[in-house]
């Protein structure tokens, strides 16, 4: 069996230019970093128990049902990412600085003016924000040890020129690989080992949901509630890759690998939930997440350019090769959830402390076919293998003074991968705080949260049976600090 798992993983390795929907793309849509009011953000997303703000409709809909009065709101957020890379014994950073608005909603309250019974019902609709993808990365290093060029050249030997899958194509045309003399269909590279490689890579785009949610309130007791979310994507990825000869060790002076991706769609999702208060001081909640259905597309481009030193004369000073834009169409299908918290109200109404714990196996995503042509068996059959089941802690405390609140929160969201993959350790920490006022029908609310996270990357895949020593990939260090302001009326 492991000798049939290692051979699908190659397949799927040896055709990243004809299929560019993979694992990666699975996780990117499945992670959910929850948390769209400044009031839940600054409490670290522990919702489950707690209710009274829009941040519930997309957690745990039952928290609509505490609402008494109808109310609109508004958060705006401005955010800084920060990534600071290591590879091949060379540092360097980059940030990017972004706008965005995480939550804009609107709940109708229909209270009974009765003590008991069904006392009230609330519905509630509304977009929250659940993912950012902007950041900006650059890594780069000499290495002795392997060049791009021997991966193109592992997957193109034994392939005639014609027969070559797109990025082994393109290195063929551009000379950065090229037949052996007198040999058919085996190659080399005039790429000497010693190259600075750097790789310039800028993300964007987000993912939010709509969602459309009822609750109902019994005695102040028991709520309970459920949402349908229609879910948006809009992801877009541009990759630069170099490879140049500073050292003047051949003709060969550069190569370039321009990669372009751009990821649009949307799916559904139904969630439900409870909340029960069996004393005044203590909320139990719990809330279980179906799968999201993502139908998305992609759009994709590769092109690659090298440059000689002309007075070498075999090499042409400058040569190209594009792929022109490809299409896909495919359904992602992100993991259940299930999440439980308890709340316990300080006394006298003076705050309230909260703790969650989510659910979530990473290993049950998958990747289907829409338009014909392909299974994806190898795609998800790697999911199986690379991926596990997840636990999350969220915990959030807020304080009262009058009109005045402290909140103060953390979140840890453990690493997706399997505990023999190079990133088992990629965790997820947040730390939050903010405070809020009330007065009369008004609120406004300020968080700054700040998540940290470090991950090793390769820049590409070097098979074993190379020769060569194993690929070293980039320790990469992610830190996004975010500032937000809710607005909010009650009427």
């Amino acid at each position: 069996m492991k000798r049939l798992i290692s051979l699908i993983i190659f397949m799927a390795v040896a055709l990243p230019n004809l299929l560019s929907q993979n694992d990666t793309d699975a996780l990117r849509y499945s992670q959910r970093f929850f948390g769209s009011t400044a009031r839940s953000v600054s409490m670290g997303g522990a919702f489950a128990s707690l209710g009274g703000d829009f941040y519930s409709l997309g957690y745990n809909p039952a928290g609509l049902g505490v609402y008494r009065t109808s109310e609109f709101t508004f958060t705006p957020s401005f955010s800084y990412h920060n990534i600071e890379t290591e590879y091949m014994g060379t540092l360097r950073d980059d940030n990017l600085y972004s706008l965005g608005v995480y939550n804009l909603g609107f709940v109708a309250s229909f209270n009974s003016n009765n003590e008991s019974g069904w006392v009230g019902t609330n519905i509630g609709i509304g977009f929250n924000r659940h993912n950012n993808f902007n950041r900006n990365r650059i890594i780069q290093g000499v290495n002795n040890n392997s060049s791009m060029a021997d991966y193109f050249m592992y997957y193109a030997d034994g392939i005639e020129p014609d027969n070559l899958g797109d990025l082994e194509w393109m290195a063929y045309e551009t000379f950065v690989i090229d037949l052996i003399p007198e040999e058919d269909r085996f190659y080399e590279t005039p790429v000497m080992l010693g190259q600075t490689q750097r790789e310039v890579m800028s993300k964007g785009g987000n993912a939010g949901e709509w969602t459309f949610a009822f609750a109902a309130n019994y005695e102040h007791k028991l709520y309970l509630g459920a949402s349908f979310g229609i879910e948006t994507v809009d992801f877009d990825s541009r990759r630069h890759y170099y490879e140049t000869d500073d050292q003047n060790l051949s003709d060969f002076r550069e190569f370039k690998l321009s990669q372009s991706l751009r990821t649009t769609g949307t799916g559904i999702t139904f969630k439900a939930g409870a909340v029960f208060r069996p004393v005044d001081m203590l909320r139990i909640g719990a809330t279980v997440h179906l799968p999201t259905f993502y139908n998305l597309r992609d759009r994709w481009d590769d092109k690659m350019e090298s440059w000689f030193d002309p007075a070498g004369g075999y090499y042409p000073a400058y040569s190209e090769a594009i792929i022109e834009t490809a299409v896909k169409d495919y359904a992602i299908t992100t993991p259940f959830r299930a999440i439980g918290g308890i709340s316990i109200m300080l006394f006298e109404q003076l705050g309230v402390v909260s703790l969650d714990y989510e659910y979530v196996d990473y290993s049950s995503m998958r990747l289907r076919e829409t338009d014909g042509g392909y299974d994806f068996f190898a795609e998800n059959e790697i999911i199986r293998e690379t991926y596990r089941a997840a636990g999350n802690l969220r915990a959030g405390a807020e304080i009262r003074f009058g009109p005045f609140m402290l909140r103060g929160g953390y979140a840890y969201h453990a690493s997706p991968f399997a505990s023999d993959q190079v990133n088992r350790d990629a965790d997820y920490t947040s730390y939050s705080g903010g405070f809020g006022f009330r007065e009369g029908n008004f609120m406004l609310d300020f968080a700054f949260m700040t998540t940290s996270q470090t991950e090793r990357y390769f820049l590409y895949d070097l098979p074993f049976g190379t020769g060569l020593p194993p690929m070293e990939p980039s320790r990469n260090s992610n830190r996004h600090n975010k500032f937000m302001a809710t607005f909010g009326f009650k009427f």
